[in-house]
């Protein structure tokens, strides 16, 4: 018995070591596989059309990611509510974009903040999670620069961003997400946000591009 302890200790504490490199792998693994996978032009196309959705806009989700959230989101993620993607060449970001603030949205990929929001009209929000690892969701958001080009599809445009701007503000900062910022810009935008560096700094990192152009996919 006196031997069976350390192991035991031994073997937790490797596996408490291994928790970040797990969570990690499953998230990369997860939004991989659903842009390249999962998920066609077909697909999307039909989810915006699909008007019967439950969608959540759960603003309690935006907090920093843990192996519990990571299992539960993969767990509960249902293609529906893929509606398109992301593209940001500069970051090397590629994700897709999910209708609604949910654990489940927030794992896979970019999450729309609002309700009835529309590609390419007012002020487009999208929400990610910040990241330790850069390769991982929306943790190199903060690297992106004034000029840096961001697209986004839904399966049957492409709509070009230039962005223009970026931000730290308060996480009480509802006004971000207002339509009244694409009024201000005299045109659509596109608004991407993370939490700066934690969820406990009480701050908010915002990217704000604006439509240059859109295009039909080929």
């Amino acid at each position: 018995m006196k031997k069976i302890i350390p192991i035991l200790l031994i073997i937790i504490g490797i596996l408490f070591l291994l928790i970040p490199s797990i969570k990690d792998q499953i998230i990369k693994y997860h939004s991989k596989s659903i842009i390249e996978d999962e998920i066609t032009n077909e697909t999307i196309k039909a989810n915006n059309q699909n008007d019967q959705l439950e969608v959540e806009f759960d603003f309690t989700a935006i907090e920093d990611v843990d192996i519990k959230s990571v299992i539960k989101g993969s767990i509960d993620f249902d293609k529906k509510f893929v509606i398109g993607t992301l593209l940001i060449p500069d970051l090397d970001i590629n994700l897709p974009i999910m209708k609604g603030l949910s654990d489940a949205n927030l794992m896979a990929g970019a999450a729309t903040m609002k309700p009835e929001q529309s590609f390419g009209i007012g002020n487009f929000t999208l929400a990610g999670h910040y990241m330790k690892n850069k390769d991982l969701l929306f943790g190199s958001l903060m690297d992106l620069e004034i000029g840096n080009t961001v697209y986004i599809s839904d399966g049957e445009k492409i709509y070009e961003y230039n962005i223009y701007d970026t931000v730290v503000v308060p996480d009480t900062a509802m006004d971000m997400l207002s339509d009244e910022k694409a009024d201000e810009k005299g045109k659509p935008i596109i608004s991407l946000m993370t939490c700066y560096f934690s969820s406990k700094t009480g701050k908010r990192f915002f990217a704000l591009g604006e439509l240059v152009d859109e295009y039909p996919l080929e």
